[in-house]
């Protein structure tokens, strides 16, 4: 089925006389934008050129919807019930959706915000009504003057995600669905980051999820994956008959399936290290193991309810060398009554954000050859 904005654009490639809906949705973003627009088929993006402080109305989305998609539930011809399909459903409306594939592309952030302008009322002004349609009047999550993303927060360019963002309605329906559902995460991890970084955390890694389910990767043998996922497992094992060890894989396997596709994705797709190095760096080398503690702590949170380790949710601070720190500072770290040792907290939450974009982009461009330019 696809999304609804993937099918919106897909059928405005194909000549019709039907007369599309049109309305402006507000965008904010604490972003500063350049160029004069960023035409996507039946979509403009239109900067306002508002001040970035504190979060302001940075964008307005302009939007002609064909009519004849809104889905049905009876077909009018049998009268019959049609069957149910969520296949496309990310949880957002159509201006949601565009707001999130433009945080990914832009790695900003961008959240949707209501109806300001509508177009086809009884006057008939073709300057359009303005309107007050589900609006929302954002303010900047969490405590003035905290980010704990320090390299969102910046000055973007619409033509370094015009290539990118047009290769959307040329995708298939299955790989489109993935990339919004993915998109909408990542956009929700950058939204909330300074009030909520645990949740954020969550919604980063869920970004990645979203992709790597879509992805058909290789098979792997059983007994190789219970070795690397389940180390302990795999020692406690040691000396038991091989087909004993291959039933207990088999099961493990099963169950691992999602730390699999988790860090095979990030491993396949992961961008190069930021250069230059910062003095309080991350050891890419160690990425597997970092990414496996990581879907740890995140498994921790959803089904234990134990945030992820307090060091991994405070902002970076600036090393010697003036660059943000990419992991805690420290042998160990105490805070909220708890305590943990550096191999418990390998990185912070802006370079997840940097390695999660640069693998969701890489996917992206693999699913589109049809772009030249690939992220570093």
């Amino acid at each position: 089925m696809g999304t609804h904005a993937w099918r919106n654009w897909r059928a405005s490639l194909q000549p019709t006389t039907e007369i599309p809906a049109r309305y402006e949705d507000a965008i904010y973003s604490d972003a500063r934008f350049l160029g004069e627009r960023l035409e996507l088929g039946p979509y403009t993006i239109l900067p306002t050129f508002a001040s970035t402080a504190p979060m302001p109305v940075a964008l307005v989305l302009r939007c002609e919807m064909r009519r004849s998609l809104e889905p049905g539930l009876i077909d009018h011809a049998t009268g019959k019930l049609l069957p149910a399909d969520s296949s496309g459903y990310h949880g957002g409306t159509v201006s949601d959706e565009l707001a999130a594939l433009l945080s990914l592309a832009l790695g900003v952030r961008c959240r949707a915000g209501g109806t300001v302008r509508v177009w086809g009322l009884p006057d008939d002004d073709p300057a359009g009504y303005p309107m007050e349609l589900d609006r929302q009047h954002l303010s900047r999550p969490g405590p003035p003057g905290l980010e704990v993303l320090p390299n969102v927060v910046r000055q973007v360019e619409f033509a370094d995600a015009s290539d990118l963002l047009s290769t959307f309605p040329h995708l298939g329906s299955e790989d489109a669905s993935a990339l919004a559902r993915a998109a909408r995460l990542y956009a929700n991890a950058l939204w909330w980051a300074n009030e909520d970084t645990n949740f954020a955390w969550l919604q980063m890694v869920g970004a990645v999820e979203a992709a790597a389910a879509r992805r058909n990767e290789a098979g792997q043998q059983p007994l190789g994956t219970l070795e690397e996922l389940q180390p302990r497992l795999w020692e406690a094992l040691d000396g038991a008959p091989k087909e004993n060890k291959q039933k207990v894989a088999e099961l493990v396997v099963r169950q691992s399936s999602a730390t699999r596709k988790f860090l095979g994705f990030v491993e396949h797709f992961a961008p190069h290290a930021p250069q230059p190095r910062p003095a309080f760096g991350l050891d890419w080398t160690r990425l597997r193991q970092h990414l496996r503690i990581i879907y740890d702590h995140r498994s921790r949170a959803l089904h234990d309810g134990r945030p992820f380790p307090h060091p991994m949710l405070d902002k970076p601070i600036q090393g010697p060398d003036g660059q943000p720190s990419e992991v805690p500072v420290g042998m160990s770290a105490a805070a909220k009554g708890s305590s943990w040792l550096a191999k418990e907290m390998p990185m912070l939450l802006h370079t997840f954000e940097y390695i999660a974009r640069g693998a969701l982009l890489n996917w992206w461009h693999d699913l589109a050859p049809v772009v030249k330019s690939q992220p570093s």
